[in-house]
């Protein structure tokens, strides 16, 4: 025995220290029921004094029933640990032991009927003794038939709890340790009594609290087998020992192990009615899975982690459905704050994925702060571009370094709830260095070819339809270009497979006009990549032009009269029609021959070339990569600075 004690802990804790007195209450009630049957709840009674309750030398707890006794049977089940009778009751005939771990003395005087005449036994109970049972001549301080079980000097880690310890607290701990009789079985009158005042009734004070108002069945998957569990729920007002919604497992009639504390799945750690009261949901779940797995000494059940997630997930279920007006006020103000977090950052929407943001927050915990919705939806931005993350570290020299300023990233928003906005202006600062990065030689000497700046700015071969805001970098070029609502990249018009003839643009943007009101005409913007370093540009032929090369692509768009979708779908162009170009090439001796020959100025800024053709009524401007760096650099250089510190 003394090996099963020794690996038997119990929480350093005042449910700990009370777990003797628990256990010798659990034992009353089961004499009270072979005493009593069906009356028990009505004639039974168990009486737990507390005598100079918090001095640790003097202290001295008993517990009082006036159930069958410890009568002849009772003895010999005494005698045999983990006996037949106990296992009858739900028991182990292992809690009496408990009471080494926190007393030195254990003290046992009944009196009991034997035929038609009442006996008594008195003894110390002493498991380290040869002869544990030291048998007293005395007869009991009680006249009734009954049991009283006393439990003094405590053992010293035990003194300092001993010294806090109240008549409130303890009744509570009762209380909510015998929950299941109070929920679905029956309870006889028990009294706590400390340092000679007044009894307080436990079962007059609780009984109209601990009232159950719902109950059934879930069946989950315990340890690979399917077991169904019964759930008990009960509405108590909020108090100092009752202060957040909880899960309790029961077994033996009893509650077991640790409260499992709900908070974190129902939202909040209690609930406000109509009345601007503050009550918890208390849940007891029991079930023969409980009892199987039940431990000797009947201070936990072995069963899984993962189990006990799955039937507190299961019964948390329950309660949201009965409890949906209390849910739904937790689910509208967190999509208040989050709606709140998009404003200052609206660049997080993308990680909304087309949800609204109360369907999106829905299927989000209910515990969750406007941080950690910001947090999730950084991520779920990033999740929404990866693959243009793939593209830009493909594009870059360097891509490991990028991949770990990306993982960086993330950590830091969700480590420290970082604003998303600085998350995007880093992400800008990358791209700008990796086009830096794709203009210079590779391994072999060469040049990157346009293509790797193309899929920089945004992806070939595809278009807006399948490729949101936040997933390209047209704001390299302009940031006006990012909002148009129609970006075709690398495509033909009609949206099929190149053939002869086809004008194919790098990038052709288009936008219905809202300018003054007026919705009745159509920009059409073409944007071509050349080679970095490139210089063998030659006046005319489309092929070597990159002027001529722009005004035959738009002219054919125009004359199409539309642009067919990735998706499908047709856009037509309406209306007068505005048209611009860019040219984004090195300034290379021959392109600005080039440029020169078609008329094309740069009194304004010597790094930028542009004209606007009367005929084709078209505004083309012809700028370099370092002009593009150095122009997105100044564009952004106060969110540098702010948010970087730059």
């Amino acid at each position: 025995m003394d090996a099963v004690l020794s690996r038997t802990h119990l929480a350093h804790d005042i449910h700990g220290f009370l777990l003797p007195t628990l256990e010798a209450v659990s034992n009353a009630m089961h004499g009270l029921e072979a005493r009593f049957g069906d009356r028990a709840a009505s004639e039974g009674k168990i009486d737990i004094v507390f005598e100079n309750a918090n001095d640790p030398n003097k202290i001295l707890i008993s517990i009082t029933d006036n159930g069958i006794g410890l009568n002849d049977e009772n003895y010999k089940s005494f005698k045999t640990p983990f006996s037949g009778y106990k296992l009858k009751s739900k028991g182990r005939g292992f809690g009496r032991f408990i009471a080494f771990k926190v007393f030195s003395r254990i003290h046992y005087s009944s009196r009991y009927e034997f035929l038609t005449d009442r006996q008594t036994r008195t003894f110390r109970f002493d498991i380290y003794r040869d002869d544990e049972l030291v048998f007293h001549d005395g007869d009991p301080d009680f006249t009734h038939v009954g049991l009283r079980v006393e439990y003094d000097s405590p053992l010293t880690p035990w003194h300092d709890l001993i010294r806090q310890i109240d008549q409130s607290t303890v009744s509570d701990i009762i209380a909510s340790h015998f929950l299941p009789y109070f929920l679905y079985r029956w309870l006889p009158e028990i009294t706590v009594q400390f340092n000679g005042g007044a009894p307080e009734s436990v079962t007059t004070r609780f009984k109209d609290i601990f009232v159950e108002y719902d109950k059934g069945q879930v069946e989950v998957d315990i340890d690979g087998s399917v077991e169904t569990i019964d759930y008990s729920l009960t509405r108590i007002p909020k108090t100092r020992s009752f202060k957040n919604h909880c899960l309790l497992f029961a077994a033996a009639d009893r509650i077991v192990g640790k409260p499992r504390d709900l908070t974190n799945v129902l939202g909040e750690p209690h609930f406000t009615n109509e009345n601007n009261e503050n009550y918890i949901i208390i849940a007891v779940v029991r079930g023969e899975a409980f009892e199987s797995r039940l431990n000797d000494s009947r201070t936990g059940i072995n069963i899984s982690p993962k189990a006990i997630e799955r039937i507190v997930s299961a019964v948390s279920d329950v309660i949201q459905k009965g409890e949906n007006t209390q849910i739904e006020k937790i689910k509208t103000s967190q999509s208040t704050d989050l709606n709140g977090a998009l404003q200052e950052n609206p660049i997080l929407r993308l990680g909304l994925r087309g949800k609204s943001i109360a369907e999106y927050v829905s299927a989000k915990p209910n515990n969750w702060t406007a941080q950690q919705f910001v947090a999730d939806l950084a991520i779920e931005r990033y999740r929404a571009s990866k693959d243009l993350t793939k593209a830009i570290t493909t594009a870059a020299a360097s891509p490991e370094n990028y991949a770990a300023t990306i993982k960086d990233i993330v950590s830091k928003i969700d480590q420290n709830n970082k604003e998303a906005l600085a998350e995007y202006v880093i992400h800008r600062k990358n791209v700008i260095e990796l086009v830096e990065a794709a203009r210079k030689y590779t391994s072999d000497a060469k040049h990157h070819p346009e293509e790797v700046i193309h899929d920089l700015i945004f992806r070939r071969f595809s278009d807006s339809a399948t490729h949101d805001y936040f997933e390209h970098n047209l704001w390299l070029i302009d940031d006006a270009l990012a909002f148009l609502p129609y970006v075709s990249s690398d495509r033909t018009i009609h949206g099929g497979k190149r053939s002869k003839g086809d004008k194919v643009a790098d990038l052709a943007l288009f936008d219905d006009s809202l300018v003054l009101g007026d919705n009745d005409g159509t920009t059409v913007t073409i944007v071509e990549f050349k080679k970095p370093s490139r210089d063998d540009y030659v006046f005319g032929p489309e092929k070597t032009d990159p002027v001529t090369q722009v005004v035959e692509t738009l002219e054919k768009a125009v004359r199409a009269g539309g642009v067919t979708r990735t998706d499908g779908t047709h856009m037509s162009f309406s209306g007068v029609i505005r048209r611009f170009g860019y040219i984004v090439a090195d300034l290379t001796p021959s392109l600005v021959k080039v440029l020169k020959k078609h008329d094309f100025l740069n009194d304004q800024n010597p790094k930028i070339f542009f004209r606007y053709r009367d005929n084709e009524k078209i505004f083309i401007q012809a700028i370099g990569y370092d002009t593009l760096v150095e122009n997105a650099k100044k564009r952004n250089q106060a969110f540098f600075t702010v948010l970087l510190g730059e």
